[in-house]
């Protein structure tokens, strides 16, 4: 299923070459840095490069056998520090061999579905298996603790909150033995440069820092009598016991209808409902869809189990929900991001507990259909696609859209307007077109599957 992924995303494969040996990197124009191996990391890796031949690392005990060095590769986009890392790493241990030999654990993690699948494929690309690498969709910094090194290209946009926390919250997950101190090396733009040294300096132990033309590597670690920090978890309490991810709480209206829901990017921009879901909404009263799923001819006596496929924080959602009312059965929300995906879960148990609801990654319609499947067919899906250049994946959701329906079911699909019209073109026989909205520069079109299919 990887392959599948990286045939449908690809943009471009890479070669880039680290301390004399050749590693090949698959690239998505859907994620950070598709034309090439950012300077951040490069930056990174050459200061990685140099304290791994350090003395103060050559002394530290960093490889002991029967034991394994743990490195954690946070916000991996495609890979790139992880996988050299590892590979870099390994190439020590082997040099030392037999006299300490030890093993090589790296965990990625990147909030985005899909750059956990580029990744894993780079990793795989690159003869790691997936006892030394493993890649994870999650938070900054979730997962368990004990690391000998954490790397990081953080995305400034993550926001100030996020990024304190992050100082803090990696050095308590470091490894802490008397002979062995694990560091935390950390590339940011050089806007953000002074920011990131008064924190870590009042947090941290600063080892290094070094500036380059556009970036800053910071190279720190514990100060003394630091307690063991707790990694992040998705676990149903991730709202409450991390609030430095909710940057907004307000109150919004669509087409007539208002609800309330936590926001996580603290940007008016990324935080309101979106011009798809506006429409989408506009569309839903323009056709009376409660009424229409009233008389739905599968189920005419039980509520219609609904899908929102790149659900973002919930707006739709939550909209949707109080809109059906008592025709809202069980629903699945799916998406790429999950922190946005686990937000809007969390904003809809908020709003509705008694609603039978569930969060599934999915960086796909299509390629994920057998995870959106797991408890049976959809009667209605609202489908918000992610429009990556290059990709044409038209076709595909159509051919998901039929095999996540039940007959008779109803589509509301809404993105921009030139997009939605390849969309509708590429329609199926077994589809019919109901209504359709302009609204500021978005559509969105609402079909029916017919009888039949």
């Amino acid at each position: 299923m990887t392959r599948a992924f990286i045939d449908a995303y690809q943009n471009r494969e890479v070669v880039f070459s680290y301390r004399g040996r050749p590693y090949t990197f698959a690239l998505s124009q859907g994620l950070f840095s598709s034309a090439g191996i950012d300077k951040g990391s490069r930056f990174l890796l050459k200061v990685f490069s140099a304290y791994i031949d350090s003395d103060e690392f050559i002394h530290n005990a960093p490889f002991e056998r029967e034991k394994q060095f743990k490195v954690l590769d946070a916000g991996s986009g495609t890979g790139v520090l992880g996988i050299c890392a590892a590979g870099a790493l390994s190439t020590l241990i082997q040099k030392q061999e037999p006299l300490l030999g030890g093993t090589i654990s790296v965990r990625s993690q990147d909030r985005d579905e899909l750059a956990r699948v580029f990744t894993e494929h780079n990793a795989r690309l690159n003869g790691l298996e997936e006892d030394v690498f493993s890649a994870h969709a999650e938070p900054l910094l979730a997962g368990p603790s004990g690391w000998d090194i954490i790397l990081s290209n953080i995305p400034a946009k993550a926001g100030r909150p996020v990024l304190e926390d992050f100082i803090s919250r990696s050095i308590s997950l470091l490894r802490d033995e008397e002979q062995r101190q694990g560091r935390v090396l950390l590339v940011a733009v050089n806007t953000l440069a002074e920011f990131f040294f008064r924190h870590i300096k009042n947090t941290a132990y600063l080892h290094n820092m070094e500036k380059g033309s556009e970036h800053t590597v910071f190279v720190f670690g514990k100060s003394s009598g630091m307690m063991q920090g707790t990694p992040l978890s998705l676990d149903g309490s991730f709202h409450k016991d991390y609030p430095f991810y909710i940057r907004n709480k307000s109150e919004y209206e669509m087409a007539g209808i208002s609800y309330k829901l936590d926001t996580i990017h603290g940007a008016a921009g990324f935080d309101n409902p979106g011009g798809e879901a506006e429409a989408a909404a506009k569309l839903v009263q323009k056709i009376a869809l409660s009424e229409k799923l009233s008389k739905f001819p599968a189920n005419k006596n039980v509520p219609v189990r609904f899908l929102v496929h790149d659900a973002g924080q919930g707006h739709f959602a939550l909209w949707l929900e109080q809109y059906l009312d008592t025709h809202a059965g069980e629903a699945i929300l799916a998406g790429r991001n999950v922190l946005a995906l686990n937000t809007a879960l969390y904003n809809i148990n908020n709003a509705n507990p008694s609603l039978n609801i569930a969060a599934v990654q999915s960086a796909d319609i299509l390629l994920d259909c057998e995870k959106l499947l797991v408890n049976g067919a959809f009667g209605l899906v609202a489908y918000f696609p992610e429009i990556i250049p290059k990709t044409n994946r038209e076709e595909a959701a159509w051919e998901a859209l039929g095999s996540l329906t039940v007959p008779c079911a109803l589509i509301i699909a809404a993105m921009g307007t030139s997009d939605a019209e390849r969309f509708d073109r590429k329609k199926t026989l077994i589809w019919q077109r109901l209504g359709d909205i302009r609204r500021k520069g978005f559509r969105a079109i609402i079909y029916q599957k017919k009888a039949e299919a």
